[in-house]
């Protein structure tokens, strides 16, 4: 069930850096601070919501931490990781 919860948190971690680019994208490049506020904003919130995650997890569930920061880690990692793949490799395959 940790796990479980540990995926969930994982993805709704990734969530605010998805919607911080989102934002960014629709600024206009002469807005470098803007830009930049957006990014940062997004990595805060989502740190915010991945080490809220392990202090519940480690003040409720002590003896299941090491299976919900794995899986945490993994799908946070993993969800980042195929998003710049996709937006850097395969989306760029179909507009040519």
């Amino acid at each position: 069930m940790l796990i479980a919860l540990g995926i969930i948190t994982g993805i709704l971690g990734f969530l605010p850096l998805f919607l911080s680019l989102r934002l960014s994208r629709r600024s206009t490049s002469t807005h470098a601070l803007t830009i930049g506020l957006y990014g940062l904003a997004g990595v805060a919130i989502s740190l915010v919501i991945l080490v809220a995650g392990l202090i519940a997890c480690a003040m409720l569930a002590r003896d299941g931490l090491v299976g919900f920061v794995v899986a945490e880690g993994i799908v946070f990692l993993g969800c980042t990781i195929a998003f710049v793949v996709y937006k850097n490799v395969l989306a760029k395959r179909k507009r040519v």
